[in-house]
């Protein structure tokens, strides 16, 4: 119910985002494509969200043994990149339409705005109760499920703004319309460009971090090191990887080294379950802890990528 819900809002606001390219084109009025492109970059976060929705379901197979994680930042990465292109343009055209103004069909830009601000407020009423009537199922699913209505919650106040933005283009019509200040959707235009370009960065910064396999995991390394070396018996650990492949999955994988090579399989066991229990605790949900003998570490010639800690 919820992934179709999503897909009648991208559908929905598809419509509008088409309608007000073509009728800023008609009228032209930048500020109105300006809004779809703001309204272009919300729906992608949606998109997103259903992307990650459906991916939850996806199993594992011998050739994608990671599954299809990264499709999610992979398309976020895509579409924001074409995003931040295609804003660049306009601001380019707006500032050039400074000194050279040309006419301006208020009447377009009024009528659309004004629809565009009916079906932003509907999508952002339908997903604010989405995320009210979202509720955990169990413990195991708690993390899973705060991803979910945080992507929720962030949609819903990303049309809510997309409503509030279409109201300035309303605005910005009517005076057009009355005073005939064509400079005004211009001005109007470099500042949604501004706004979308600030709110963007973000996603793009964190889908190419994604994609590289960067560590955006907020934790500091003390903290981490004292998680893991809480237990007096680990000497070291090493060959560390932290990774986040998308948006509710926390990788981690590392080496400890005991100070006694004499400890039991089921001695062994129940370090690391400790050291997992508490990784688990600030967030990490796929842990990988492999024990290695001391002499392991002295005899092993081909770790040059290795830290010791």
């Amino acid at each position: 119910m919820k992934e179709k819900k999503l897909l009648w809002i991208i559908i929905f606001n598809g419509i509008i985002i088409l309608s007000e390219i073509i009728f800023g084109f008609i009228s032209n009025s930048f500020a109105l494509i300006a809004d779809a492109l703001h309204n272009t970059g919300d729906v992608i976060a949606i998109v997103i969200t259903l992307i990650a929705l459906k991916l939850g379901t996806k199993t594992t197979t011998f050739k994608y043994t990671f599954g299809f994680l990264k499709a999610e930042m992979m398309a976020a990465f895509v579409n924001t990149l074409f995003l931040f292109l295609t804003i660049f343009y306009m601001i380019y055209e707006s500032i050039n339409r400074l000194f050279h103004p040309e006419i301006i069909e208020p009447i377009y830009m009024i009528s659309v705005g004004i629809i565009a601000v009916i079906a932003n407020g509907i999508s952002a009423y339908i997903l604010n109760n989405m995320g009210v009537s979202a509720c955990p199922s169990g413990h195991d699913h708690t993390h899973h499920h705060h991803e979910e209505d945080a992507n929720i919650k962030s949609a819903y106040l990303h049309m809510l703004s997309d409503a509030l933005i279409s109201v300035g283009v309303v605005v910005t019509g009517i005076f057009i319309y009355f005073f005939k200040i064509y400079h005004l959707d211009s001005v109007l235009t470099i500042l949604f460009s501004l706004y979308i370009l600030k709110h963007s960065y973000p996603l793009l910064k964190k889908s190419f971090l994604s994609l590289i396999d960067a560590n955006t995991i907020n934790i500091s390394e003390d903290k981490l090191k004292s998680i893991i070396k809480k237990d007096d018996r680990v000497l070291e650990y090493h060959d560390l990887h932290i990774y986040k492949p998308s948006s509710k999955h926390h990788f981690i994988s590392f080496h400890i080294v005991l100070n006694n090579e004499s400890y039991s399989l089921k001695e062994c066991e129940s370090m690391t379950d400790t050291i997992k229990r508490d990784l688990k605790y600030i967030g990490f949900n796929h842990i990988l802890i492999q024990v290695d003998s001391q002499a392991h570490i002295k005899n092993q010639t081909n770790c040059d990528i290795n830290k010791e800690h």
